[in-house]
């Protein structure tokens, strides 16, 4: 049964996703590792992004017109910054059984997202490192993989200072392995001029971004404990060949595609769209069979770990 639902998530987040299709198994095999533990409702959220990978990884879903790729400045470094002018479905207020009590994320437009989605209870836009978290009304944490992070280990001591003792945090980092496998990153530390240049923007950061929260098993282990976190549990999952592919897919024509996409007219769009998920889902099925490698043991070359901590 597990396994039919994660098909089913891997359908959902291609229909999000549909133009970079990898991102979809990267996104099923981190909520196959996340969801390996157990969830209570009203937990607090730390890195939410947009809000689309928890509401999808708890059982929920968009219609087949809605993703992404809708609300887009390609003129920007970030692409995603879209603020005006927001095509969203509507989704009315009802009681999830598992949903986030608090959403946190450091980005406006991530906000801006989570409040349209109706799934979070609370939202607040803010620096994760300065951000004072309310004693007695936290009682489970969720550390994503949060966007313009600076400091991990300080939100770890944060969260403890307000965590009771058996209190868990569910956290999703990166193995150390994840840094030899960005492609566009280590081409362009090879490459001059306009090369460099090219594959510096096809990385746009991303490699510096996951350095700052990829450690060994023991160095987040230690890093854990400083903070009267202990291990209760955890996994670890996606190989390196899963996260070359995510790396480039279809990164160098990405702009081309949005751009073709955004001048059809809306029902031929969705026609076309359609065609392209049927096209890739056996594809990207495929991938994610034989690259979820999903094990409860850290001596192996996976590159996300998901830990279940205990406050002691």
């Amino acid at each position: 049964m597990r396994c039919s639902f994660s098909f089913i998530r891997l359908w959902n987040y291609l229909n999000i996703y549909f133009l970079k299709p990898f991102d979809a198994v990267n996104d099923t095999i981190t909520s196959d590792l996340m969801l390996k533990f157990k969830w209570k409702n009203n937990y607090t959220e730390i890195g939410s992004g947009d809000g689309m990978f928890s509401f999808i990884m708890h059982g929920n879903d968009f219609p087949l017109w809605f993703d992404r790729y809708l609300n887009v400045d390609t003129t920007k470094k970030n692409i995603f910054e879209k603020t005006e002018n927001i095509i969203f479905p509507k989704f009315k207020k009802k009681k999830f059984k598992i949903s986030p009590k608090l959403s946190l994320d450091a980005r406006k437009h991530h906000i801006n997202f989570v409040k349209r989605l109706n799934f979070s209870k609370q939202f607040k836009c803010s620096n994760y490192e300065k951000f004072r978290f309310k004693k007695n009304f936290h009682k489970q944490f969720f550390i994503y993989t949060p966007h313009g992070l600076k400091n991990y280990q300080k939100i770890l001591k944060n969260i403890s200072k307000v965590l009771k003792k058996n209190d868990k945090v569910f956290a999703l980092v990166y193995l150390k392995n994840v840094n030899q496998n960005f492609i566009f990153y280590n081409l362009a530390k090879k490459s001059k001029g306009k090369f460099k240049k090219f594959f510096s923007i096809m990385d746009n950061g991303r490699f510096n971004e996951a350095k700052k929260i990829s450690k060994n098993f023991m160095e987040w282990k230690k890093s854990f404990s400083q903070n009267r976190l202990v291990i209760k549990d955890y996994y670890t999952g996606l190989s390196p060949f899963a996260w070359k592919v995510y790396d480039i897919q279809t990164r160098p024509i990405l702009k081309i595609l949005i751009s073709f996409f955004s001048i059809i007219p809306f029902f031929l769009r969705r026609l076309i769209k359609f065609i392209w998920m049927v096209f890739f889902y056996p594809v990207i099925c495929l991938t994610y069979i034989g690259c979820s490698n999903i094990r409860k043991s850290y001596k192996n070359e996976n590159c996300y770990i998901a830990f279940e901590l205990k406050k002691y």
